[in-house]
């Protein structure tokens, strides 16, 4: 495994696998500590003349889910997406978890600086394997248990658990209930940025009766001001209109977050192929005015709406509506990588919506958004 270049996803992979690093169960929204691969299924394949992989990782099996937090992509690596190698999957940048997937017998040169890679499959008997979950196709192979061998000084010297990823715990704390009005969580410990604090719901207990409250999910992002440390107390579970309702509360802390929660007053730059463009925000955060800046000619002014936004610890998402140009509609998901006084800066993939086939990629580039 490579630990030297990809130190995290190497970690996150051990820890996960032997059951020493906490994950959140996507079901319940409980915290487990067992090992998280046994019994999973490698739920995606592809083996045609273009793509050939198999990507496992994920807990309903539908690859919708993950750990219960997320940490950034690792890109220092000289390795490039040859046959058989193992490697993070993902929605976008900075969004790994617990998903990954083996490449087959073809290079895969489009998923370079796109997905982490963190291993390589050497040997002839390992590489029949990934052959044989490719032919398996989905839902064909499931995962038994993964173990580990260290056969060298460095591998044996390689501490998984001082790797700086992200920690989730239950919080403590004490529920506040105004009936018909709001549940209310407050917090013992303040959350501060990089912490995304989420609740699950069930009103009987039963297996298959939890869902997750996507509007009880609060992400702590990076301030707008650098002076300003960010800290919360309470999170608003629902309405409490239910006649009983039993959560499952946990919060992911992520360490060197520096993604925004909101776009209020923020300008997003995305470098595109033959300029820039730059989405000035209102105060609302919903839209605005935009500029196209050209290699070479005369800049566009049009203005844009802004649906959609969602963000995490190292990534944001939000659709664009531009108005009057085309592509009229962008799915921009933005990587944060680092931040200064200024601004944050990162890299974007984004995708236009086309009316028969859906979301397309169409440009990706370095990306910087206000602080």
């Amino acid at each position: 495994m490579q630990y030297a270049t990809a130190p995290q996803a190497v970690a996150n992979f051990i820890t996960l696998a032997q059951g020493t690093r906490p994950w959140v169960d996507p079901i319940n929204g409980r915290i487990r500590t067992d090992p998280f691969y046994n019994g999973i299924k490698i739920h995606r394949t592809s083996n045609n003349s273009g793509y050939k992989f198999a990507q496992g990782g994920s807990p309903k099996g539908d690859g919708s889910d993950g750990p219960g937090y997320t940490f950034k992509d690792e890109f220092n690596s000289p390795l490039t997406h040859l046959p058989y190698v193992l490697s993070m999957a993902n929605a976008g940048p900075n969004t790994n978890g617990s998903q990954f997937f083996f490449t087959g017998s073809l290079s895969q040169p489009s998923f370079n600086n796109v997905h982490t890679i963190f291993g390589l499959v050497t040997d002839p008997i390992s590489r029949s394997v990934v052959d044989a979950m490719i032919e398996a196709g989905p839902n064909g192979t499931t995962i038994n248990a993964v173990t580990f061998t260290r056969t060298d000084a460095a591998a044996i010297a390689f501490n998984e658990h001082a790797q700086n990823l992200p920690e989730v715990s239950c919080p403590s704390g004490s529920l506040t209930v105004n009936r018909g009005v709001s549940a209310v969580w407050n917090l013992n410990s303040l959350m501060s940025t990089g912490a995304i604090f989420h609740a699950y719901r069930s009103s009987t207990l039963a297996n298959g009766s939890w869902s997750e409250l996507g509007s009880a999910t609060l992400h702590v992002g990076i301030s707008s001001s650098p002076l300003v440390s960010p800290a919360v107390a309470s999170a608003t579970l629902d309405n409490a209109e239910a006649p009983s309702a039993f959560y499952n509360l946990y919060v992911a802390r992520h360490p060197g977050s520096v993604a925004p929660s909101n776009l209020l007053n923020r300008t997003i730059l995305i470098a595109i192929n033959g300029g820039v463009i730059y989405y000035a925000h209102n105060a609302a955060g919903n839209g605005g005015n935009a500029t196209y800046q050209p290699d070479s000619g005369a800049q566009l002014n049009f203005t844009f709406n802004t649906y959609s936004f969602r963000s995490a610890a190292h990534e944001i998402s939000c659709i664009i509506q531009n108005i009057g140009i085309d592509p009229a509609n962008l799915l921009l998901k933005i990587g944060c990588d680092s931040a200064t006084t200024t601004q944050i800066d990162g890299r974007h993939s984004t995708q236009y919506f086309d009316q028969f086939t859906g979301w397309e990629p169409w440009s990706k580039g370095a990306a910087a958004i206000s602080r």
